[in-house]
């Protein structure tokens, strides 16, 4: 067994492969890995990428089309803004002539290419070769102690081969392709999700579950809104979701060893962070306690001396145990927002009769 993959590591995820082979959806993705390839493979070799189809480009970033990966689509405009620069750009990607530390360069210059559309589409055109990094597979990754350690400011790419000789050596030890592996990773991942919501939930009546689960689908949908909305946020003219080289989505589920940050941003002028929580149906406490633990990660890892890390909680509401925990810790503030659903009369049939 590898020297640098711990034994408790590979437990879990030799558990989770067996596990996963009774859910009839993981082995539908499994499934798929032919016919992806086979569509989306040609396109992506040298020779043939530098000329691709705008619509090839977008129809591989669907999942109803690359069966695996649910948010690409939503680069899709930015990427193909300069269609010319692209192209270039994943012309470059794809040269196994120069190592993957150089040809990621261009790729990360291109607005929207960031790095799970970038590892997508190097599984694609090299299936035994590059392992897919992106927010779910660098949650497993932080979780099992395995990523790997890098200077700061170290580039994407040197990153990137980095976490690739990682993904590679845990596809050897577990004796399955790089596809599976990131299957892996993504069944990991609902395991996870599941985990934390039992644990910071207490017993409800079945009544007052549906009215959570309600409210839980509410806020996850919140959490897209906020991370495809930023821009036209009040918060946004001082804060902008974290990025770096490479990670334009870096600030959205940021993972650290200690959990998942909902939205992590940076000050536009002051050297300043901010950590943004939703509340979720976790009890005021544990939501506190998450979001005190998550600023002391950041100042201990991320910030810079000098810079200041601040949090802010958003709930549907603000209930008085969270206003008072809220109030002994200045750093961190609240927000509450509203969701306004509306029936309107539809036209009467006479109406709509002559429309």
């Amino acid at each position: 067994m590898s020297g640098t993959i711990s034994a408790d590591a590979l437990g879990r995820l030799r558990a989770a492969k067996a596990a996963m082979q009774k859910d009839g959806e993981i082995r539908e993705i499994l499934e798929s890995r032919d016919s992806v390839v086979d569509r989306y493979g040609p396109q992506f070799q040298p020779g043939h990428i530098e000329q691709i189809d705008e619509k090839v480009l977008r129809s591989f970033l669907l999942i109803e089309n690359n069966k695996h990966w649910s948010g690409l689509f939503r680069q899709s405009n930015r990427i193909c803004t300069d269609m010319a620069a692209t192209r270039a750009a994943l012309g470059a990607l794809v040269d196994e002539s120069r190592p993957i530390e150089e040809r990621t360069r261009a790729a990360t210059d291109v607005k929207g290419l960031g790095k799970g559309i970038i590892t997508a589409i190097l599984i694609v055109a090299y299936p035994n070769k590059y392992g897919v990094w992106n927010n779910t597979s660098e949650r497993g990754l932080v979780d099992l102690d395995l990523m790997p350690d890098w200077p700061r400011g170290a580039s994407f790419g040197v990153r990137y081969a980095a976490i690739n000789a990682v993904l590679n050596e845990l596809a050897r030890e577990l004796e399955v392709d790089l596809w599976t592996l990131d299957t892996i990773w993504w069944y990991l991942s609902g395991e996870q999700e599941e985990i934390e919501v039992a644990d910071e939930t207490s017993p409800i009546s079945d009544v007052r579950t549906a009215q959570v689960a309600a409210r839980f689908a509410i806020e996850r949908h919140l959490h897209d809104y906020l991370f495809d909305n930023w821009s036209q946020l009040e918060l946004s003219n001082d804060w902008d979701l974290f990025f770096r080289d490479g990670e334009p989505e870096a600030g959205y589920e940021f993972p650290t060893p200690i959990g998942r940050i909902d939205l992590l941003a940076k000050h536009r002028r002051e050297p300043r962070w901010l950590v943004i929580e939703l509340k979720r149906d976790k009890s005021s406490d544990a939501v506190v306690g998450q979001i005190l633990r998550y600023i002391g990660w950041v100042k201990a890892h991320l910030a810079q001396a000098g810079e200041a890390v601040e949090g802010l909680v958003i709930a549907s509401r603000g209930e008085d145990k969270l206003h008072y925990a809220l109030s002994a810790v200045p750093s961190v503030s609240f927000k509450s927002y509203e969701v306004e659903f509306r029936l309107k009369d539809g036209p009467s049939f006479e109406e709509f009769s002559r429309s």
